[in-house]
């Protein structure tokens, strides 16, 4: 009778040490489980903030380079009309107000490098938040927003740089006392603005719609 006492004592301490092991083990637990709980809504909200703040941020960019496009293109058409003006016309009937009014011989060697904003969209890009982006059309709008505006830009250098020549050309000949009373005749009788112009307008439309879109996530 006393060994079966003090086996049935010893299996009862037994048992309350297992249970007071697992309501320790089962706190633990919970803590643990409750902090990276905690700790991912932390990170959760911080992601979606950095995140916000990087598109607003984008978005302000692109709306700076839109405004530089539209400048450029209103420059740009300038110079087109010029040369549909010369292109419909023989030399003997152009007028000499509108040579001077449509073709300024003012500037014709001046360098023009076209250079628009990326940093924001770079620092969005080596971040890691892009990750965090559900909507896949505007992670491909962005892309390609940014990636028009290279082409675009190599576009418009290009035509500037052989504007460019041709205007340092006649400046040489005036100075060998050659007289060239239609600036820039040559050049705008052989070429047009090689895509500059329609490639800023489609790329104003582009940058438009991205922003449309950050503005709807925003």
């Amino acid at each position: 009778m006393y060994m079966a006492k003090h086996s049935m004592s010893k299996f009862k301490k037994s048992t309350n040490k297992i249970g007071r092991y697992l309501r320790e083990i089962s706190v633990v637990v919970i803590g643990v489980a409750i902090t990276l709980s905690a700790s991912y809504w932390i990170t959760s909200r911080s992601e979606k903030r950095d995140m916000t703040l990087y598109l607003n941020a984008i978005k302000l960019e692109l709306e700076a380079n839109i405004k530089r496009i539209d400048k450029e293109a209103a420059y740009l058409e300038d110079w087109e009309n010029y040369a549909i003006y010369l292109r419909s016309h023989d030399k003997k009937s152009l007028h000499p107000d509108s040579i001077r009014m449509g073709g300024p011989g003012t500037g014709l060697g001046t360098v023009k490098n076209i250079i628009f904003q990326t940093s924001a969209f770079e620092m969005f890009k080596i971040s890691g938040a892009m990750r965090l982006i559900d909507d896949k059309e505007l992670l491909q709008s962005l892309w390609e927003a940014y990636l028009y505006l290279e082409i675009i830009r190599g576009y418009v250098n290009e035509y500037y740089t052989l504007k460019k020549a041709q205007g340092i050309k006649e400046t040489q000949l005036e100075l060998e006392g050659k007289v060239f009373p239609i600036p820039l005749y040559d050049f705008f009788i052989s070429y047009t603005n090689f895509g500059a112009l329609e490639g800023c307008k489609s790329l104003s439309k582009k940058l438009k719609e991205t922003v449309l879109k950050l503005e709807k996530v925003s």
